[in-house]
């Protein structure tokens, strides 16, 4: 993560992904027409989406949700994904998210669902996460913003009830000083997180989805660059392209790797 922030920052972009960044952002996103061209055509689906998780993957995560669970999703952006697994699975979730705008917008569509779509602002470094004996928490590409990830895997953890579980989904790319297998199952820096703090997992591959879904946010960003910019929004495209050209590099060089860790709750680590 730190070799894409050093990528970002040299691409003009130095405060991608900080709060004010992602509140403009999706202030934008909701709004463009240009944008929801191009995550129908790099998802699948128009959710306004800002991530890695394709429409398989996302059908996959809501096959693992059941109908009446509580559910927290750390890292909900505007709430257009965390509706559709609402309505798809049947669970009650909270959303988070550190974008106040992001939260605005997804309240805002969901006035009076209150005890089945929640969304609320949380700091997902410094705040307490809210609630607790959730049966599954979701961490679907926002582990990497939360800090240490034994530390983080442990606070999740600690809000889940006895028998629940944490879905996390997360990208791996080998840098010149890691090892070949890094990219391997069981050898990221996921698994040696999971492993050191005990936890029992099962981890799905959606590398191929990865590696075609920046190829195609490569391409299509570049398509629709002067649609953005005809809307007054080459903000977005640009904050696309200053990502997605290192991670089409991965793809095409098979240095990127994406997991979905199916974990088991740890009653152990949460009395320790």
């Amino acid at each position: 993560m730190n070799e894409l922030m050093n990528h970002t920052a040299d691409m003009g972009q130095a405060e991608m992904f900080s709060k004010a960044w992602y509140n403009e952002y999706f202030r934008r996103a909701a709004e463009s027409s240009a944008h929801s061209r191009f995550c129908e055509a790099v998802y699948g689906r128009d959710l306004c989406q800002h991530g890695m998780m394709d429409l398989e993957e996302m059908d996959f995560l809501a096959s693992l949700l059941k109908p009446g669970e509580k559910v927290l999703e750390v890292g909900c952006s505007n709430g257009y994904v965390t509706e559709y697994l609402h309505k798809k699975a049947g669970c009650r979730i909270l959303g988070l998210d550190y974008a106040d705008v992001a939260i605005a917008q997804a309240q805002a569509r969901n006035q009076g669902k209150a005890g089945a779509l929640n969304f609320q602002c949380v700091d997902l470094i410094h705040d307490e996460l809210p609630g607790g004996d959730y049966d599954a928490i979701l961490a679907i590409d926002s582990i990497y913003f939360m800090g240490d990830y034994n530390k983080t895997l442990a606070k999740l953890n600690a809000r889940l009830q006895p028998g629940g579980r944490m879905i996390i989904a997360a990208f791996q790319t080998k840098e010149e000083s890691d090892s070949d297998a890094i990219l391997s199952p069981g050898h990221t820096r996921m698994d040696q997180a999971l492993k050191a703090l005990s936890f029992h997992y099962i981890q799905h591959d959606f590398t191929p989805n990865v590696r075609n879904h920046w190829i195609k946010n490569y391409e299509f960003s570049r398509s629709l660059q002067s649609e953005f910019a005809g809307e007054g929004n080459a903000f977005l495209c640009e904050a696309r392209m200053a990502e997605n050209g290192w991670f089409k590099d991965h793809a095409e060089r098979g240095t990127l790797v994406r997991f979905m860790y199916v974990i088991e709750h740890n009653a152990d680590l949460a009395l320790s």
